[in-house]
């Protein structure tokens, strides 16, 4: 419910844009939202992480308009909690066989180059900061460059 009502919150304020961009004024409430999903994953971090995963997933195959949102939403939520970030990266990355990536290639056809650059900025950074599944990770860029 915590991710359904950020989401949610997330959409209302402009959900489309590349997370962490200027501007951004939803900022309080998601730090909400990461506040108590970072106090929940101390007793619940799998199901955290597989409903972060069920709705990255969900998102991609639906043209409904929340879900253009879900990809740039869990971007913020991982830039906002290393916690979120290390619980999910791990799985996520196994999750991006070819299907999925064709997938999120569909999802991001028709975002503006600018947003498109921001989005993969965003990414970049948390590769960067990710230390949970790092030698997983570099290996998938590796097998997928």
């Amino acid at each position: 419910r915590v991710l359904s009502c950020g989401l949610k919150d997330f959409c209302a304020h402009g959900g489309d844009a590349a997370p962490g961009t200027a501007g951004d004024k939803r900022v309080p409430k998601i730090a909400s939202v990461v506040g108590i999903l970072g106090h929940l994953a101390s007793r619940h971090a799998g199901s955290i992480k597989q409903e972060l995963l069920r709705m990255f997933h969900e998102s991609l195959g639906s043209p409904r308009e929340h879900h253009k949102a879900t990809v740039p939403f869990l971007l913020q939520l991982a830039l906002m909690s290393p916690t979120l970030l290390a619980t999910v990266s791990p799985e996520l990355v196994d999750s991006l066989q070819p299907p999925v990536l064709n997938q999120l290639h569909q999802h991001f056809s028709a975002v503006p180059r600018d947003e498109l650059d921001g989005v993969v900025g965003v990414v970049v950074h948390l590769l960067c900061h990710t230390s949970a599944g790092a030698l997983r990770t570099l290996r998938f860029l590796l097998a997928t460059a």
